[in-house]
Protein backbone atom coordinates (compact mmCIF):
# COMPACT_ATOMS: atom_id res chain seq x y z
CA UNK A 1 0.00 0.00 0.00
CA UNK A 2 3.13 2.29 0.50
CA UNK A 3 3.05 3.16 -3.14
CA UNK A 4 -0.33 3.38 -3.86
CA UNK A 5 -0.73 6.26 -0.75
CA UNK A 6 2.64 7.81 -2.47
CA UNK A 7 0.74 7.96 -6.02
CA UNK A 8 -2.31 9.40 -4.31
CA UNK A 9 -0.29 11.52 -1.96
CA UNK A 10 1.38 12.76 -5.12
CA UNK A 11 -2.36 13.48 -6.90
CA UNK A 12 -3.28 14.94 -4.15
CA UNK A 13 -0.44 17.56 -3.70
CA UNK A 14 -0.18 18.36 -7.45
CA UNK A 15 -4.00 18.64 -8.05
CA UNK A 16 -4.59 21.23 -4.90
CA UNK A 17 -1.53 23.44 -7.03
CA UNK A 18 -3.23 22.80 -10.65
CA UNK A 19 -6.12 21.19 -11.83
CA UNK A 20 -4.39 18.72 -14.23
CA UNK A 21 -6.72 16.34 -15.61
CA UNK A 22 -3.69 14.14 -16.91
CA UNK A 23 -2.36 13.62 -13.25
CA UNK A 24 -5.00 11.16 -12.45
CA UNK A 25 -4.75 9.65 -15.81
CA UNK A 26 -1.18 9.21 -15.55
CA UNK A 27 -1.18 7.96 -12.08
CA UNK A 28 -3.87 5.38 -12.33
CA UNK A 29 -1.71 3.85 -15.03
CA UNK A 30 1.35 3.43 -13.21
CA UNK A 31 -0.68 1.94 -10.19
CA UNK A 32 -2.02 -0.45 -12.51
CA UNK A 33 1.03 -0.95 -14.54
CA UNK A 34 3.77 -0.74 -12.19
CA UNK A 35 2.49 -1.53 -8.33
CA UNK A 36 -0.03 -4.24 -9.26
CA UNK A 37 2.04 -5.30 -12.01
CA UNK A 38 2.59 -9.38 -12.64
CA UNK A 39 6.01 -8.94 -14.22
CA UNK A 40 8.54 -10.07 -11.61
CA UNK A 41 10.79 -7.78 -13.13
CA UNK A 42 8.80 -4.70 -12.34
CA UNK A 43 8.14 -5.99 -8.69
CA UNK A 44 11.64 -5.89 -8.17
CA UNK A 45 12.30 -2.27 -8.96
CA UNK A 46 13.61 -0.59 -6.09
CA UNK A 47 10.82 2.19 -4.27
CA UNK A 48 12.93 5.21 -4.99
CA UNK A 49 13.44 3.99 -8.84
CA UNK A 50 9.16 4.01 -9.30
CA UNK A 51 8.89 7.36 -7.08
CA UNK A 52 11.55 8.82 -9.56
CA UNK A 53 9.48 7.43 -12.38
CA UNK A 54 5.92 8.77 -11.12
CA UNK A 55 7.53 12.50 -10.85
CA UNK A 56 9.00 11.92 -14.28
CA UNK A 57 5.65 11.45 -15.23
CA UNK A 58 4.11 14.12 -13.55
CA UNK A 59 6.63 16.57 -14.68
CA UNK A 60 5.66 15.46 -18.46
CA UNK A 61 1.59 15.46 -17.91
CA UNK A 62 2.42 19.36 -16.02
CA UNK A 63 4.39 20.33 -19.23
CA UNK A 64 1.70 18.95 -21.96
CA UNK A 65 -1.35 20.60 -19.73
CA UNK A 66 0.76 24.03 -20.02
CA UNK A 67 1.54 23.89 -23.38
CA UNK A 68 -0.06 26.69 -25.72
CA UNK A 69 -0.98 23.44 -28.01
CA UNK A 70 -1.59 20.31 -25.80
CA UNK A 71 -2.30 18.26 -28.63
CA UNK A 72 1.12 18.75 -30.41
CA UNK A 73 3.02 18.95 -27.25
CA UNK A 74 1.60 15.41 -26.31
CA UNK A 75 2.67 13.87 -30.14
CA UNK A 76 5.88 14.90 -29.35
CA UNK A 77 6.52 12.47 -26.38
CA UNK A 78 4.64 10.25 -27.88
CA UNK A 79 6.64 9.84 -30.90
CA UNK A 80 9.55 9.90 -28.59
CA UNK A 81 9.00 7.18 -26.70
CA UNK A 82 7.71 5.87 -29.68
CA UNK A 83 11.05 5.41 -31.57
CA UNK A 84 12.67 4.16 -28.70
CA UNK A 85 10.24 1.43 -28.00
CA UNK A 86 10.15 0.12 -31.70
CA UNK A 87 14.21 0.60 -31.81
CA UNK A 88 14.07 -2.14 -29.63
CA UNK A 89 10.61 -4.29 -30.34
CA UNK A 90 11.85 -4.75 -33.84
CA UNK A 91 13.84 -7.43 -32.10
CA UNK A 92 11.21 -8.83 -29.85
CA UNK A 93 8.99 -9.50 -33.55
CA UNK A 94 7.96 -13.34 -34.12
CA UNK A 95 5.06 -14.59 -35.55
CA UNK A 96 2.01 -13.42 -33.89
CA UNK A 97 2.99 -10.87 -32.51
CA UNK A 98 0.55 -7.69 -33.57
CA UNK A 99 3.62 -5.73 -35.83
CA UNK A 100 4.28 -9.71 -37.46
CA UNK A 101 3.50 -9.65 -40.65
CA UNK A 102 3.37 -5.73 -41.47
CA UNK A 103 5.39 -4.30 -44.78
CA UNK A 104 8.95 -3.86 -43.80
CA UNK A 105 8.95 -5.77 -40.79
CA UNK A 106 10.39 -9.60 -41.03
CA UNK A 107 10.80 -10.45 -37.28
CA UNK A 108 13.66 -11.74 -38.33
CA UNK A 109 16.34 -10.19 -36.21
CA UNK A 110 16.53 -12.12 -32.86
CA UNK A 111 19.84 -13.60 -34.06
CA UNK A 112 21.58 -10.29 -34.35
CA UNK A 113 20.60 -9.14 -30.54
CA UNK A 114 24.14 -9.89 -28.85
CA UNK A 115 25.53 -8.02 -31.50
CA UNK A 116 23.11 -4.88 -31.18
CA UNK A 117 23.54 -5.19 -27.25
CA UNK A 118 27.01 -5.21 -27.24
CA UNK A 119 27.04 -1.61 -29.14
CA UNK A 120 24.51 -0.41 -26.96
CA UNK A 121 26.72 -1.69 -24.01
CA UNK A 122 29.74 0.18 -25.51
CA UNK A 123 27.91 3.58 -25.79
CA UNK A 124 26.96 3.20 -22.31
CA UNK A 125 22.88 2.88 -23.08
CA UNK A 126 22.90 -0.83 -21.46
CA UNK A 127 24.65 -1.61 -18.25
CA UNK A 128 26.63 -4.91 -18.63
CA UNK A 129 29.24 -5.77 -15.55
CA UNK A 130 30.47 -8.87 -17.38
CA UNK A 131 33.82 -9.19 -19.43
CA UNK A 132 31.66 -11.25 -22.01
CA UNK A 133 29.67 -10.13 -24.80
CA UNK A 134 26.02 -11.23 -23.42
CA UNK A 135 24.05 -14.39 -25.00
CA UNK A 136 20.99 -13.67 -26.43
CA UNK A 137 18.81 -14.68 -23.85
CA UNK A 138 20.88 -12.03 -21.81
CA UNK A 139 20.74 -9.79 -24.62
CA UNK A 140 17.16 -10.22 -24.74
CA UNK A 141 16.92 -8.90 -21.22
CA UNK A 142 18.85 -6.24 -21.78
CA UNK A 143 16.47 -5.20 -24.60
CA UNK A 144 13.51 -5.94 -22.91
CA UNK A 145 14.07 -3.72 -20.18
CA UNK A 146 14.77 -0.62 -22.31
CA UNK A 147 11.51 -1.45 -24.10
CA UNK A 148 9.04 -1.91 -21.00
CA UNK A 149 9.98 1.49 -19.77
CA UNK A 150 9.00 2.90 -23.48
CA UNK A 151 6.17 0.52 -24.05
CA UNK A 152 5.07 1.98 -20.51
CA UNK A 153 5.59 5.92 -21.45
CA UNK A 154 3.69 5.15 -24.55
CA UNK A 155 0.74 3.85 -23.08
CA UNK A 156 0.84 7.08 -21.21
CA UNK A 157 0.91 8.79 -23.61
CA UNK A 158 -1.71 7.09 -25.89
CA UNK A 159 -4.16 7.61 -22.94
CA UNK A 160 -3.56 11.51 -23.08
CA UNK A 161 -3.99 11.47 -26.40
CA UNK A 162 -7.41 9.51 -26.10
CA UNK A 163 -8.31 12.49 -23.56
CA UNK A 164 -6.99 15.12 -25.88
CA UNK A 165 -9.83 13.56 -28.73
CA UNK A 166 -6.47 13.31 -30.52
CA UNK A 167 -7.96 10.32 -32.86
CA UNK A 168 -10.21 9.04 -34.89
CA UNK A 169 -13.42 6.98 -33.38
CA UNK A 170 -13.19 5.10 -35.99
CA UNK A 171 -10.80 2.26 -34.57
CA UNK A 172 -10.12 1.04 -38.13
CA UNK A 173 -9.10 4.13 -38.75
CA UNK A 174 -7.03 5.19 -35.87
CA UNK A 175 -3.72 6.67 -36.74
CA UNK A 176 -1.54 5.11 -33.60
CA UNK A 177 -1.13 1.77 -34.68
CA UNK A 178 -0.48 2.81 -37.95
CA UNK A 179 2.34 4.88 -36.75
CA UNK A 180 3.52 2.19 -34.59
CA UNK A 181 3.84 -0.02 -37.89
CA UNK A 182 5.77 2.76 -39.33
CA UNK A 183 7.81 3.65 -37.10
CA UNK A 184 9.04 -0.19 -36.52
CA UNK A 185 9.03 -0.97 -40.44
CA UNK A 186 11.65 2.36 -40.63
CA UNK A 187 13.49 1.48 -37.47
CA UNK A 188 14.34 -1.91 -39.27
CA UNK A 189 15.02 -0.53 -42.55
CA UNK A 190 17.99 1.75 -40.57
CA UNK A 191 19.20 -1.34 -38.31
CA UNK A 192 19.44 -3.34 -41.77
CA UNK A 193 21.47 -0.43 -43.39
CA UNK A 194 24.02 -0.07 -39.88
CA UNK A 195 24.79 -3.35 -40.18
CA UNK A 196 25.07 -3.77 -43.76
CA UNK A 197 21.56 -6.23 -44.30
CA UNK A 198 19.70 -6.99 -47.36
CA UNK A 199 16.67 -4.89 -46.72
CA UNK A 200 12.94 -5.79 -47.25
CA UNK A 201 11.77 -2.51 -48.72
CA UNK A 202 13.50 -0.15 -51.12
CA UNK A 203 14.66 3.65 -49.88
CA UNK A 204 11.90 5.13 -51.04
CA UNK A 205 9.38 2.99 -49.18
CA UNK A 206 11.09 3.49 -46.29
CA UNK A 207 10.90 7.30 -46.09
CA UNK A 208 7.02 7.35 -46.52
CA UNK A 209 6.88 5.19 -43.52
CA UNK A 210 9.56 7.76 -41.90
CA UNK A 211 7.38 10.99 -42.94
CA UNK A 212 4.27 9.20 -41.40
CA UNK A 213 6.32 10.53 -38.43
CA UNK A 214 6.86 13.91 -39.86
CA UNK A 215 2.87 13.80 -40.45
CA UNK A 216 2.25 13.56 -36.99
CA UNK A 217 5.06 15.68 -35.47
CA UNK A 218 3.52 18.40 -37.45
CA UNK A 219 0.14 18.52 -35.85
CA UNK A 220 -1.92 17.14 -39.25
CA UNK A 221 -5.66 16.78 -37.60
CA UNK A 222 -5.82 12.73 -38.73
CA UNK A 223 -2.07 11.93 -39.55
CA UNK A 224 -3.24 8.28 -41.19
CA UNK A 225 -5.35 10.46 -43.76
CA UNK A 226 -3.12 12.91 -44.42
CA UNK A 227 -0.48 10.29 -45.74
CA UNK A 228 -2.67 8.59 -47.64
CA UNK A 229 -3.77 11.42 -49.16
CA UNK A 230 0.34 12.56 -49.97
CA UNK A 231 1.07 9.40 -51.23
CA UNK A 232 -2.46 8.38 -53.31
CA UNK A 233 -2.90 5.33 -51.94
CA UNK A 234 -4.41 3.31 -48.43
CA UNK A 235 -1.70 2.68 -45.67
CA UNK A 236 -0.51 -0.84 -45.92
CA UNK A 237 -1.08 -2.77 -42.45
CA UNK A 238 0.13 -6.15 -44.26
CA UNK A 239 2.10 -7.15 -46.38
Amino acid sequence: MGFLKNLLGIFIRKKSISPNPLYEIALTHLQKEIHESPHEFIQEIPKASKENIVQDICHITETIWQAPDRVLANREGLLECMLHQVDYEIFMIEPGHKLSGFNGISGELKDFLPEFAQKRIDTGEFVWKQKTIPTKDEAYMLVWDKWLRAHQYCKIFNEIRLYLKDNNTNLERDWFFSLQCASAAFAEYNFRKEYGLNQIIDGARALQYGSFLEIVSKGHKDPLEEWEKTYKKSFPLQS
